[in-house]
């Protein structure tokens, strides 16, 4: 059995699983920004039975706009990259490639080496482009996270950032009283805070260059996204001052 074929059983086993009402509901097809795949999607469970996982690289919504925008900007990918938790279908992509670091805090198949964001192991402008897709919210000193970041792009240099937002302007910082409990609750498993818009000036306050990227709802239903989904492009200047 091939590894494309694989992948395209373990995902539809799996989301028959955990829904197998999808197999008789109206049948639409999408496009995979990630891999080309044009076809059917897996829903993600019974309780939320929208499309959402591409069946021939298991790619979600998220890693999809991040593909796009990478196909769309016409950006080289032969540089160096550093890439924080990789998602599945673009480590794949990007593993074998001269200058890629899959990076995580821990060891995991779809990463080939240990980073930790708010202690980077690369010396100062080392990276062409980043890659950090749904990571900030995990990190309890996303601030020093975004500064380490800056320190190893090159001037130049691209960085796409993501994060769950509130869809409120202001990031909510929970209080210190709080309990691990009690912030999972409003925020999710293992996040720290909930991001407003005004994650774009948290960005730009180590001195990104930010632009906001949206999808209209075309794109959405062509390539299956989740259009609250923004994408947070900081580019490094050229000319620090």
């Amino acid at each position: 059995m091939t590894p494309a074929a694989f992948i395209k059983i373990k995902t539809w086993t799996i989301g028959t699983i955990r829904d197998p009402l999808q197999h008789f509901r109206p049948k639409h097809f999408y496009e995979c920004s990630c891999c080309g795949y044009i076809g059917r999607f897996v829903t993600a469970k019974r309780r939320y039975p929208v499309p959402f996982r591409c069946p021939a690289c298991e790619s979600r919504p998220r890693d999809r706009s991040v593909a796009l925008w990478l196909n769309r900007s016409g950006m080289s990918l032969r540089g160096a990259i550093l890439h924080f938790a990789p998602e599945w279908p673009i480590f794949r992509k990007l593993r074998n490639q001269k200058g890629y670091v899959g990076g995580d805090i821990i060891r995991r198949r779809n990463a080939n080496s240990i980073v930790d964001i708010t202690k980077i192991s690369f010396p100062d402008e080392s990276f062409d482009l980043i890659i950090c897709n749904h990571v900030l919210e995990h990190v309890l000193d996303d601030r020093l996270a975004i500064r380490e970041c800056f320190r190893v792009m090159k001037p130049g240099a691209f960085g796409i950032f993501t994060v769950p937002l509130s869809g409120e302007l202001e990031t909510w910082e929970p209080p210190l009283d709080m309990t691990v409990e009690e912030v999972e609750a409003k925020c999710g498993w293992d996040h720290k805070r909930y991001y407003g818009y005004d994650f774009r000036e948290r960005l730009a306050s180590v001195g990104f260059e930010v632009d906001m990227q949206e999808f209209s709802e075309d794109e959405g239903n062509r390539y299956c996204l989740e259009l609250k989904e923004r994408l947070f492009i900081a580019r490094k200047p050229v000319d620090p001052t």
